[in-house]
């Protein structure tokens, strides 16, 4: 006689999980980014969600550019979160690249007047094609430019004025006097430490 195959109980996992807001830093109002589901709080913290800038801001104009946001603390049935990653699409950055044009590269860490340790990757578009030794002077330039503005600026006003264009317009003007310049793009800016070492800051 075969024997009776017993009824497995099965658990649904989601239904002990349970659902969190997830909320943008004061530099977006703190907006509600959706919803993340999670067991216990603690599992929320370092999660990342990225956000199309177009979304958060209405500019349509701003739909190039992503945004990581992190969780990085937890009260109640709400996470909120702070900027890890300020990035343009691939797509984005191509577009910029014409003809007859110089693009200058360069990716380097710094560290926020808060002590907060980024690694930025700017771009420069000159107007016309211009010598070796030009563009290593406006890679040095931009460098030097970008590690004293961030050194003078806490991490929270650096994101504002990337998103918002100031230091990039910034940067253009104070270039400009070496060789005439296209434009200046953040191509991309990571969190790596919330605190730098000295280690870090030596650099």
């Amino acid at each position: 006689m075969a024997k009776s195959s017993k009824k497995v109980k099965t658990i649904d996992k989601w239904r002990k999980k349970k659902f969190y807001s997830l909320f943008a830093p004061k530099l977006f109002q703190e907006r509600e980014l959706g919803q993340s589901a999670a067991y216990e709080p603690n599992n929320l913290l370092g999660r990342r969600v990225p956000v199309n800038l177009m979304v958060l801001t209405g500019n349509v104009k701003k739909q190039h550019i992503n945004v990581t946001f992190k969780v990085v603390k937890v009260q109640g049935d709400s996470a909120y979160t702070d900027i890890s990653k300020y990035e343009i699409v691939a797509a984005a950055i191509k577009r910029k690249v014409r003809r007859q044009k110089d693009r200058i590269d360069n990716s380097f860490k710094a560290v926020t007047k808060d002590n907060k340790l980024v690694r930025i990757k700017p771009m420069i578009i000159t107007v016309s094609k211009t010598s070796r030794a030009v563009r290593s002077e406006l890679r040095k330039a931009l460098k030097r430019f970008l590690t004293n503005f961030m050194a003078k600026n806490d991490y929270d006003s650096l994101m504002n004025d990337i998103i918002n264009e100031k230091l990039q317009k910034e940067a253009k003007f104070s270039l400009s006097k070496i060789a005439p310049l296209r434009s200046i793009d953040i191509r991309s800016l990571i969190l790596l430490k919330q605190e730098a070492s000295a280690k870090d800051q030596s650099k």
